[in-house]
């Protein structure tokens, strides 16, 4: 059995209803039968375009959005029975980077409090031991542990993506799920971000599930590669050979949108 199991997962949500008839319209399929398999260690790449739901599979992964259908597998255990106060406890093994650090990180609270508060979860340290391990994982995602004590608001775009990334990992995670964490980034510090994610996993033998709608980035990042379109995977492998023989139409649209340099 593989170390995360996605089996025949299906998301639909009800269809608005019409204001002036009172009929609701068909319901909308988000994740419509997708199956996946991820091996301990490894970083799985999910690319497709924007609504072609691949937050919505992530968020179905993580428990936040509970499937209609199918099933979740996390090491042999089955997260879609699972009640919520549970899942609650299990969630400190599979954690979560989005995609706007200013938006996921709470305002009011100093990154030493955001990383602490993590780290409680997972361990009960005294005051002295949880101000070292505060310092040692800001030291591990490459920020300076001086400023423990600043609000998200006082860092850049790509130093509060690093904190994101650090309270992700503060609880001891076994799978990293990255929603987008690069793309609203600058182009010079993306490559940053993600050669901190490829070693962080490596280091860690964290599993990792990375989102994005650029195929390019995606490759960088990746072992494995899956194409979704319209809720559904239409390709999936090793991601040279997604690169190198794409056999949907949809993948070589994709590649073909890559921008490439002029020669000469």
């Amino acid at each position: 059995m593989s170390f995360l199991e996605v089996q025949d997962i299906h998301v639909h949500f009800p269809g608005k209803k019409n204001f002036l008839t009172g009929k609701a319209a068909p319901p909308v399929c988000a994740v419509n039968g997708v199956s996946l398999a991820v091996e301990q260690g490894e970083i799985l790449g999910l690319v497709g375009e924007s609504g072609c739901g691949k937050s919505t599979l992530s968020r179905t992964i993580m428990q936040l959005q509970r499937p209609t259908a199918g099933a979740v597998i996390l090491q042999g255990e089955n997260l879609t029975v699972l009640p919520n106060k549970t899942i609650r406890k299990r969630r400190l093994d599979f954690q979560m980077i989005f995609q706007d650090p200013y938006a996921s990180l709470n305002p009011r609270y100093t990154i030493y409090s955001t990383l602490a508060e993590a780290i409680r979860q997972r361990r009960p340290l005294g005051t002295a031991q949880l101000r070292d391990a505060v310092t040692t994982l800001m030291e591990k995602v490459g920020l300076d542990p001086r400023y423990m004590q600043k609000y998200p608001h006082e860092f850049s775009g790509g130093q509060r993506q690093r904190i994101a990334i650090a309270r992700a990992l503060a609880p001891e995670p076994k799978l990293i799920i990255a929603d987008e964490p690069v793309s609203a980034l600058d182009v010079s510090i993306q490559s940053q971000i993600l050669n901190l994610l490829t070693n962080l996993a490596r280091d860690l033998n964290l599993t990792m599930i990375f989102i994005s709608h650029d195929l390019s980035v995606v490759r960088y990042i990746s072992d494995n590669i899956a194409v979704m379109r319209q809720g559904t995977i239409v390709e999936y492998g090793p991601a040279d050979t997604i690169f190198t023989s794409p056999t949907h139409p949809y993948t070589q649209n994709l590649l073909t949108a890559i921008p490439h340099l002029p020669r000469g």
